[in-house]
């Protein structure tokens, strides 16, 4: 069994390597404690592991509290607290429903008649642990728990979760990560340029992050121009991010960053159908774009340039 303690830190190593930065996740300014703070609040909503049915809600427990980066609900947090924080527990429990859509989607991403994938944060994929038919319940309980996490929040106004609630499903259903899923398994082949995986990076990856962002800057009753700012913020992070990992896919190393490794060998991503150069170029290029909206958004912005820089390293090291 992998050793799962250091796996986020060792996939924002890959990461930083890979970009040819600096790695920085020792360095992360109090995001540690976020993290543990978010690790504990999921394991609070959802099911003790041994309530009825217990294989059900022990997948599901499975699934979601594994190692993980947090990059989604951190970002949450993160952006309510730029903007004043007027809701921050909200904000928290917000981005982990997000965190909960997020794993939904890899328990289904892992499928043998999707990735077929054997290991995923640094142990068993759900279905290879549980069975087929039990991950996708635990999928589907997933997604369920992550829109009533929202809605049966018991101090933010009915508006705020109603605008969450919008938010997220809008993210998630059949114009977005959904639709990123199918173009994923059934269009994505027949691409032979890099427009349409850049479009596709956006809805498997950058509309989640995007989503997290909006969120967390409703939660902070951010104003109107802020959240447009940190929304493409947000955007851009998520397809460097998406770019990023199709380069470890490439380059990385299973045991290290704790899931499987050339899933993407023969179909076409920025690294294949532009070379692996451009593919780092496209990711410091959305990097530069997303530190630009972050400037215009007139938040607080420090904790949020540390997670970026927690995420793939920080720039100057030969970059």
């Amino acid at each position: 069994m992998i050793d799962v303690s250091n796996l986020g830190n060792s996939h924002i190593d890959s990461f930083a390597q890979t970009l040819n930065r600096q790695g920085t996740s020792s360095a992360d300014d109090g995001l540690a404690d976020l993290r543990r703070e978010i690790n504990t609040r999921l394991g609070q909503l959802l099911p003790m592991a041994d309530q009825p049915p217990a294989s059900l809600h022990n997948s599901m427990r499975y699934s979601l509290l594994g190692s993980g980066k947090r990059v989604r609900p951190i970002l949450c947090v993160l952006v309510s607290e730029a903007a004043g924080g007027a809701d921050r527990s909200f904000a928290l429990d917000a981005g982990c429903a997000v965190e909960m859509v997020h794993t939904a989607s890899l328990i289904l991403d892992d499928l043998p008649c999707m990735d077929d994938a054997a290991m995923r944060r640094g142990r068993p994929t759900t279905h290879r642990e549980f069975g087929q038919s039990t991950a996708i319940l635990a999928s589907v309980g997933l997604l369920n728990r992550a829109f009533g996490v929202i809605a049966e929040h018991h101090d933010a106004p009915p508006a705020l979760k109603t605008r969450a609630l919008e938010r997220l499903s809008e993210a998630v259903g059949s114009n977005g990560m959904i639709a990123g899923q199918e173009i994923d398994l059934h269009e994505r082949r027949n691409y032979d340029h890099a427009k349409p995986i850049e479009g596709l990076n956006w809805l498997k990856t950058g509309v989640l992050f995007v989503a997290a962002a909006h969120i967390g800057a409703l939660a902070g009753n951010a104003p109107p121009s802020a959240i447009a700012a940190v929304t493409d913020f947000a955007k851009h992070v998520g397809l460097a991010f998406q770019t990023a990992d199709d380069l470890i896919d490439q380059t990385g190393d299973a045991g290290a960053i704790g899931k499987d490794v050339g899933q993407d060998d023969d179909i076409p991503t920025l690294a294949s159908l532009s070379g692996t150069r451009s593919a780092v170029l496209s990711c410091e290029e959305n990097l530069s774009y997303a530190h630009g909206a972050l400037r215009e958004s007139g938040l607080e912005t420090a904790r949020l340039l540390a997670l970026v820089d927690s995420i793939f390293g920080a720039s100057g090291a030969g970059a």
